[in-house]
């Protein structure tokens, strides 16, 4: 995931409506297991629980033109500035690098950006994720930056 350096032309900016597609396209390339959630427009870029977090932005790198990976932070809503007590926390989600581009350090630049993006327009005191137990490369990637291991947590399922 963090290999070696992209040499190319690199440009990360905020995806549009335009951009679907390619969103939809990357997030085929996730190596975590999938949910069956049916994921419409609204859901990548409107909100996913409007009391925690209003809305979802998508990073896209491109390397020399190309689109090569995308990182989602969920925002929280904006608060009350009377508001005893609030420590706001963006959400990080489906880190995906196209499989043309890894081993680049594109997932590692995309980071670094979201997580100044994060600290310096936002405002932000912490962000925080969830990463699959076998995706080793992306927990080493996590830990390298500073994120720290709060709580592991099992996922259940009922088929019905």
């Amino acid at each position: 995931m963090n290999d070696e350096p992209s040499t190319s032309p690199q440009v990360i900016r905020l995806a549009t409506p335009a951009d679907v597609a390619l969103i939809e396209e990357l997030d085929s390339f996730s190596t975590s297991p999938r949910r069956n959630i049916h994921r419409e427009m609204e859901k990548y870029f409107g909100s996913v629980d409007p009391s925690t977090h209003e809305r979802t932005l998508i990073f896209l790198i491109e390397v020399a033109g190309v689109v090569a990976g995308k990182a989602e932070l969920m925002v929280p809503p904006e608060h009350d500035p009377r508001s005893s007590y609030y420590e706001p926390a963006g959400y990080v989600k489906r880190v995906v690098v196209h499989p043309d581009f890894r081993k680049q350090g594109l997932a590692r630049t995309m980071m670094l950006h979201i997580i100044d993006f994060a600290r310096s327009e936002l405002h932000l005191m912490t962000i925080d994720l969830h990463v699959w137990e076998e995706n080793l490369p992306a927990i080493r990637l996590y830990e390298s930056l500073g994120f720290e291991l709060q709580h592991r947590e099992l996922y259940f399922r009922l088929p019905l």
